[in-house]
């Protein structure tokens, strides 16, 4: 015969002993419909609740385009004033964005393309370049024993296009070939003292040398296209 105790309606009142409750394991489920069931729990205190702390998730937009910016310009003095510690310049390095070189390429590309006779063709040139000189740059820091990505090389090299945009806005409206010479050689001199410290970052002291080179030829090149129109 069943004893009450095993009786599947103990506790029930149906055959079982009066009063008994059933025994409900704790596997958390009665625990999160109660947190739901809360009074004055809204459903964004409950999304706040799962979001890690340190996260950009429940930002607002001002709050994002304002931290975007900042970005910006803590990234651009590095480029201004080139002389930095080396552990600045890593940590701009490992906090890259794509935000100002992004401004700063679109920039030179449409200043190039208005100078120039054929204008699609000049800004497709200067994207080209950009693009082709990321990957070499990669390759080339990763052949000298550096660490770095693509993504980080299109940061560092748009960010170092700064110079070359202020000496191509500067002797643009100049005619004498001379003086447009030495702004543009002044702005490709610049631009490459400006990357010195990124790519020291990324290679040992011996070798940045080696790591900067192609950087300036790069920077000669779009010079080059600056002068010739």
């Amino acid at each position: 015969m069943q004893s009450a105790v095993d009786s599947p309606f103990a506790g029930s009142g149906v055959g079982g002993t009066p009063g008994m409750q059933p025994v409900v394991p704790d596997d958390g489920t009665v625990q999160m419909f109660t947190e739901e069931a809360e009074p004055g729990t809204s459903e964004l205190d409950a999304v706040r609740r799962t979001v890690p702390a340190g996260s950009t998730l429940n930002e607002t937009v001002w709050q994002t385009l304002k931290r975007d910016l900042l970005q910006i310009a803590l990234n651009l003095r590095l480029v201004l004033v080139p002389v930095s510690k080396q552990s600045t310049a890593k940590r701009a390095l490992r906090e890259w964005d794509l935000w100002g070189p992004m401004i700063f390429s679109v920039s030179l590309a449409l200043l190039l393309s208005h100078q120039s006779d054929s204008p699609a063709k000049a800004f497709s040139v200067v994207f080209c370049v950009l693009t082709v000189g990321a990957c070499v740059l990669t390759l080339n820091v990763i052949l000298l024993g550096g660490k770095i990505v693509f993504l980080q090389a299109c940061s560092l090299l748009g960010y170092c296009t700064f110079p070359l945009l202020v000496a191509a806005a500067i002797v643009s409206p100049i005619q004498i070939k001379v003086v447009r010479l030495l702004g543009m050689l002044l702005g490709v001199a610049w631009a490459s003292w400006a990357a010195v410290p990124f790519v020291s970052a990324s290679v040992s002291e011996k070798r940045k040398t080696l790591a900067v080179y192609p950087l300036m030829m790069m920077y000669l090149f779009l010079s080059w296209v600056a002068l010739i129109g």
